[in-house]
C-alpha cells in the first residue's frame, strides 16, 4: 500500500509526526506487505522557525518531496497547492492520501486526490465551529465531505459528521492524535526552562525579556486567532477567565 501525506503550516506539524511514527512502528513488525509512506511538504511554512525547527524537535522524517507553494492568499495557497500536488499524485499513483487538521494544504490536497479519484482519509475529521467566517471551517466542511474515511479526534465530532448524514462505515472514533504528540514530547517539555524558550523564541531586538517580572511569576500565551482578540465582547471574558480561574 502507497500513502501520501502531507505537512504545511505548523499544526499540521505537531499532528503527523505520531502518524510517521506509527507507519514506522508497523513496517517494522510486518514481514510481508509494508506501507510506502511519502510526506509532501507544502512549503506554507518554511522558515527555520516556523518548519526545520519543528521537524528536529518533534523527529518527523525529512519531507520526499517539497511543493514550495509559500506565502500567499488563502486563494493563491489553494491554487497553487492544488497545481503543484496534482502533479506529486499522477507521478507516484498513490492508494490513499491522508490529509490532517483544517489549514488551506487540506482542503487542497482532498480536492485534488478526489478529482483524480484517489482516496481520502481526513485526520481529525468533524469538529466544527460553526463560524463561517472562519477559513477553517469551510477547509473542514469540504474536506469532511469528499473523505472516503475520517478518523474523529472525539465523541462530540462523530456526532457532528453523523448530523451532517456521513454514513457510519466511513467514521472512525480514535481519539486526538495531538495527544500523542503531548505524551511523546511530555518528559522532555518538563525539563525546558521557560526562560530559555523565549529567548529562543523572540525575534532579535524584542523587548519583552527586558519587561518580564523580575521574581519570575508570569506565563507566557497566544490567543492565535483574530476573533479571540478583536472584540471586547470575546476578548474580556479570555481575560477573566485566565485571572480568575486559571490562575
Amino acid at each position: 500500500m502507497k500513502i501520501i501525506s502531507f505537512v504545511g503550516a505548523r499544526p499540521n506539524f505537531m499532528k503527523i509526526a505520531p502518524f510517521c511514527k506509527a507507519i514506522s512502528c508497523f513496517n517494522k513488525i510486518q514481514s510481508n506487505e509494508k506501507i510506502k509512506h511519502i510526506l509532501v511538504h507544502t512549503g506554507q511554512h518554511y522558515d527555520i522557525r516556523m518548519s526545520e525547527a519543528f521537524f528536529k524537535a518533534l523527529g518527523i522524517p525529512d519531507p520526499d518531496i517539497n511543493l514550495e507553494v509559500g506565502s500567499g492568499s488563502h486563494a493563491e495557497q489553494v491554487g497553487n497547492t492544488m497545481i503543484a500536488f496534482e502533479k506529486v499524485l499522477l507521478d507516484q499513483k498513490p492508494d490513499w492520501v491522508v490529509v490532517v487538521g483544517d489549514v488551506n494544504a487540506t482542503l487542497a490536497c482532498s480536492v485534488t486526490a478526489r478529482k483524480l479519484n484517489i482516496k481520502v482519509c481526513h485526520i481529525e475529521a468533524g469538529l466544527r465551529s460553526g463560524d463561517m467566517f472562519m477559513p477553517e471551517e469551510i477547509n473542514r466542511l469540504v474536506t469532511d465531505r469528499l473523505s472516503d474515511l475520517l478518523l474523529t479526534p472525539d465523541k462530540i465530532s462523530s456526532e457532528n459528521l453523523r448530523k451532517e448524514g456521513v454514513p457510519e462505515n466511513k467514521i472512525g472514533f480514535v481519539g486526538n492524535i495531538m495527544i500523542d504528540t503531548l505524551e511523546e514530547n511530555r518528559e522532555k517539555a518538563m525539563q525546558l526552562k521557560l526562560e530559555t524558550i523565549i529567548r529562543s523564541n523572540l525575534a532579535e531586538g524584542d523587548l519583552f525579556e527586558n519587561n518580564t517580572p523580575h521574581d519570575g511569576q508570569y506565563a507566557v500565551m497566544t490567543l492565535h486567532r483574530p476573533s479571540n482578540v478583536d472584540s471586547r465582547e470575546v476578548f474580556e471574558p479570555l481575560v477573566n477567565f485566565l485571572l480568575e480561574e486559571v490562575t
